[in-house]
């Protein structure tokens, strides 16, 4: 179990496939709402706080996304709320990325994305374009990319980011084929 925190408010735990089974879990049965889920974090947390010797309360206020690691087991991550100077805690604001560009080596590619965020059920705050070269390369144009659930992450695996905003939507518009207005609609 690798555990690291880049700041105060985040927390970033690395756990191998040896890790996930002394743990008695799997990353499928990762579900806070499932006990056993509830038991891991709460374990992960211990650990952390020991080792980061910070306060860490398991009961607390805070945002923990998960991700599969192609290479097994999973990793973790821990946001927890900012203090502010009436001490009420805040959650850092999530932005979305305007108008995003991706670029897909074949539609292989595409249609894996596609599947694996129909598997995350994430489709419905999704809109985008599928553009193609003419050759092989497809792109999609994004309208925005909401903050949330490792979309942005899951999108980088399966494709390049060209560049964001009206240039670079317009530069895709002109020069490549439009395939259709919303791939997720």
């Amino acid at each position: 179990m690798k555990i690291e925190s880049p700041n105060a408010s985040k927390i970033i735990v690395e756990l191998s496939d040896e890790d996930m089974t002394m743990l008695d879990i799997t990353y499928e049965e990762l579900d806070y709402s499932n006990i056993d889920t509830r038991r891991v974090i709460w374990t992960i947390l211990a650990k952390a706080r020991k080792l980061l010797g910070r306060d860490i309360d398991p009961s607390g206020k805070m945002t923990i996304e998960t991700l599969p690691c192609a290479k097994g087991g999973c990793i973790i991550l821990f946001t927890v709320p900012d203090m502010g100077r009436d001490g009420v805690g805040r959650l850092p604001v999530r932005m979305c990325s305007e108008k995003p560009v991706y670029e897909f080596r074949n539609i292989d590619d595409v249609i894996d994305l596609y599947s694996c965020l129909r598997k995350m059920e994430v489709t419905d705050c999704l809109k985008a374009g599928l553009y193609y070269d003419g050759k092989e390369k497809y792109r999609l144009v994004f309208e925005r990319i909401p903050d949330i659930g490792g979309i942005k992450n899951r999108v980088r695996e399966y494709a390049l980011f060209c560049g964001q905003g009206s240039a670079s939507v317009a530069h895709t518009k002109e020069y490549w084929g439009k395939v259709c207005s919303d791939l997720f609609h």
